[in-house]
């Protein structure tokens, strides 16, 4: 079974997504964030504290990948989708278990999985293809000053 929950705004429908999770469903849910690591700072702050442990476990768990998506304009002047993809690896769900959402968003920067694919590493694929210009990637990097060490320098 899949489960589509069209946008979670709130713990209710949070915590009605994890269950269903938990029962073997594929549960696939929107949330408005800008990035992964940041998706799951949105989730746990639907909580309160004393629930965290609990809901850091069941994502941990349950979570299979977080996709995010910026659409950024195009030397053409369209829209392109830059996608990032974290999977839920066994490294990545043991911080998330952990609650370590600073050591996720380091580990999802530094991580070679195949597959995955942090903003930065879009912007600069992007670029790289000539799909966008530089200052279109710069625009729209988590971290700018990364992205350009790593388009000037490789």
């Amino acid at each position: 079974d899949v489960i589509l929950i069209g946008e979670i705004r709130d713990r209710t429908t949070m915590q009605a997504a994890i269950d269903l999770a938990g029962t073997g469903h594929l549960a696939i849910a929107t949330l408005h964030a800008n990035n992964a690591p940041e998706t799951l700072d949105r989730i746990i702050n639907m909580y309160p504290s004393e629930q965290h442990a609990q809901v850091f476990m069941d994502l941990g768990q349950y979570i299979r990948a977080i996709i995010s998506q910026r659409l950024v304009r195009s030397k053409e002047g369209k829209r392109v989708a830059a996608v990032e993809l974290m999977l839920n690896t066994a490294h990545i769900a043991e911080l998330i278990h952990k609650g370590d959402i600073s050591g996720v968003k380091e580990a999802f920067k530094q991580t070679n999985e195949p597959g995955m694919q942090d903003f930065d590493g879009a912007l600069l694929h992007l670029y790289s293809s000539g799909s966008i210009s530089m200052e279109e990637a710069l625009a729209n990097a988590d971290s700018r000053a990364d992205l350009e060490a790593k388009i000037n320098f490789g």
